[in-house]
């Protein structure tokens, strides 16, 4: 096989022919495939000087990840529409090659072979009495195909170099996965036209040899099945094939689905098989949905860990066992078994089973006005609720002396972890106003532990607040942003909108902890319990504001990564951000949290701090154990 033979006219129309029944999908580059031969006629002459010249460069495949209602995933590749072209008409001529070369008891994506082919000798083993099934399934097949490996038996089979060089450049394109870039090194795309007929080329070789050896196997892709009349003849052949695999083919098995059992009444490539009247019946399963989610930035959907932010308008629907985003810009999937929570900043209409279904599934959805305050929730019925915890919660709320000292140590923390945060600034800008600053928190905290109520301490903290909020201008550089003074429901100036809108975030996010624990949000320590439907995350949340909020704010200011053109002026002379500036606060807030820093002795991120705080209070409350807030150090 040759290049001309591939870009001939009778093979490119075939490669045509074979899309004309595919979904108008399309790659990073916008060609839909309705369009690919218009595209091809007005630039195909230039595209395959650069393909027989060496200089054609395939572009990037984004991955998606595809899921079905029992929660499978694997990854599928969107490649762009005239790589898929190129590679269908690469592969109808290797196919033609190569397929005479393969096993025949190989059935995998090839002509007139298939599942039912597969399924059938496998039944026809079975009835001649090897009913011992060695089953041997490879550890995500397609994406640990060894590139050396794969080249090499290639370059065994194809002469032309220019062919190899094409093959090699989709092997190692560049992968666009959750919006970041990376070169691929191993494995070969899946949902690419030429990856099964690769597939079959790696495991060329372990066919013949299985053959070779007598095996009465059959194997589909990566399912490998043995067929032998004892089980010691099945534990040899089981030790032979895998210890090959290893080491030839250097394929990891998944253990979880390889051993040795009874054929009868095993499952199949969705098959079953059972034994009526000395005959193998073979009878196929349901097969299960799919469902695909992702590329959630560009459609007003931002990920932050297993928290989905929905920054654009639309419907939320439940739609089989995923959550339907409907907007202006089509239909995205959010996947609840990898989802905690929801965050909706915008006019979203929910259907009437949404609520039921978020129910059943545990995930909180928090509902988020322009101005970055919380306005609502939705929270799960929560099975973790314990009446001995919350009876012990308000013990220690009606006792004058427990709430006091808990609340001493919680306003202490939280007003060293501001000194511990004008220090840092302070010996990067040298700032006499900082140094001042450090010494005032200082004198707070004295005062703390003087403090003979509560009222008095929070009154002190209010005065550490605005002392640090007035230090803002000494640690933001530039002029586009100036702090003068707190302001709220609604924050009249940038710097308050993402005040007000970072700690809406971290409230939400310590919420939700304390939702799945047995602790009562309702019953706080430093903010009293009262009509407050949430008190205890407040508490908690400002051990945290200064590491998270305000340095989230300071880098977004000082790298310019946001600008006072990312707000919006509206009424009451309110400001909040638009939707670019909330995901680069998201963004951003979700570094913050991820960060690591050394905790116990252990590197731990600031999510895990969170956690571990939560815990930590629910062990004082439930068993006394002795708690001490978090301090930064």
């Amino acid at each position: 096989m040759v290049l001309e033979d591939v870009f001939s006219d009778e093979n490119l129309e075939e490669a045509f022919e074979s899309f004309a029944d595919k979904h108008d999908s399309h790659g990073l580059d916008g060609v839909k495939l309705s369009e690919l031969r218009a595209y091809w006629e007005t630039n195909g002459k230039k595209i395959k000087e650069s393909i027989f010249n060496g200089t054609y460069k395939v572009g990037a495949v984004e991955q998606r990840q595809i899921v079905n209602r029992k929660g499978k995933k694997r990854t599928i590749s969107l490649m762009n529409s005239i790589d898929r072209f190129i590679f269908r008409a690469l592969y109808q001529k290797m196919a033609s090659e190569w397929e005479k070369q393969f096993s025949q008891y190989s059935y995998a994506y090839q002509n007139n072979k298939g599942v039912l082919t597969a399924v059938e000798q496998a039944a026809k083993y079975m009835e001649e009495g090897k009913d011992w099934s060695v089953e041997l399934d490879i550890q995500n097949f397609f994406d640990n195909i060894n590139h050396s490996i794969i080249i090499s038996k290639l370059k065994a089979g194809i002469e032309d170099v220019r062919v190899l060089d094409l093959l090699i450049a989709y092997l190692t394109c560049t992968l666009l996965d959750d919006h970041a870039f990376h070169q691929m090194e191993q494995g070969v795309l899946q949902g690419g036209p030429l990856s099964p007929l690769l597939a079959n080329v790696y495991m060329n070789e372990l066919d013949h040899y299985m053959e070779k050896q007598g095996y009465s196997f059959g194997r589909f892709g990566d399912d490998i099945n043995i067929y032998c009349s004892t089980y010691e003849e099945a534990t040899v052949a089981f030790s032979d094939v895998t210890a090959r695999m290893e080491k030839i083919e250097q394929l990891p098995l998944n253990h979880g689905k390889t051993g040795i059992f009874k054929g009868i009444n095993r499952k199949y490539l969705g098959y079953r098989f059972e034994m009526k009247d000395g005959h193998v019946i073979v009878k196929k399963e349901q097969r299960a949905y799919k469902t695909v989610y992702r590329d959630w930035y560009t459609t007003g959907i931002q990920k932050m860990d297993h928290n989905y932010h929905l920054i654009n308008e639309g419907i939320l629907t439940k739609q089989d066992f995923n959550i339907l985003f409907e907007s202006e810009n089509g239909k995205k999937y959010i996947p609840v078994e990898t989802t905690d929570s929801l965050y909706i900043y915008s006019n979203v209409i929910m259907s009437g089973n949404f609520f039921d279904f978020m129910n059943q599934v545990g995930l909180n959805v928090s509902f988020i006005n322009k101005y970055g305050e919380k306005i609502g929730s939705f929270v799960p019925n929560n099975s973790r609720r314990n009446i001995k915890t919350e009876l012990k919660q308000l013990r220690m709320y009606d006792s004058e002396k427990e709430r006091l000292d808990m609340a001493r140590r919680l306003e202490i923390a939280s007003v060293s972890n501001i000194r511990a945060n004008l220090r840092y600034y302070q010996r990067r800008k040298n700032a006499t106003e900082l140094e001042a600053a450090v010494k005032d928190m200082t004198d707070i905290i004295t005062k703390l532990n003087e403090a003979r109520d509560i009222n008095h301490m929070m009154m002190l903290e209010a005065q550490a607040r605005q002392k640090y909020y007035g230090c803002f201008n000494s640690i933001l550089e530039g002029k586009q942003f100036y702090f003068d003074k707190r302001t709220r429901r609604p924050p009249q100036d940038p710097l308050n909108a993402m005040i007000s809108f970072g700690n809406t975030l971290l409230y939400q996010r310590i919420a939700n902890e304390i939702n799945r624990t047995s602790l009562d949000i309702r019953i706080g320590i430093v903010h009293a319990a009262g009509n407050r439907p949430e008190s205890l995350n407040l508490d908690l949340a400002d051990l945290f504001k200064p590491i998270l909020v305000d340095r989230t704010i300071f880098t977004l200011v000082n790298r310019k990564m946001i600008n006072v053109n990312d707000f919006v002026e509206v009424e009451n002379n309110g400001i909040y951000l638009n939707n670019r500036a909330k995901k680069i606060f998201i963004s951003e807030y979700e570094n913050k949290l991820y960060q690591k820093v050394t905790f116990d002795g252990a590197e731990r991120t600031y999510d895990y701090l969170i956690k571990n705080e939560i815990q930590k209070l629910k062990k004082y409350i439930e068993n006394g154990e002795k708690y001490k807030p978090y301090k930064y150090v």
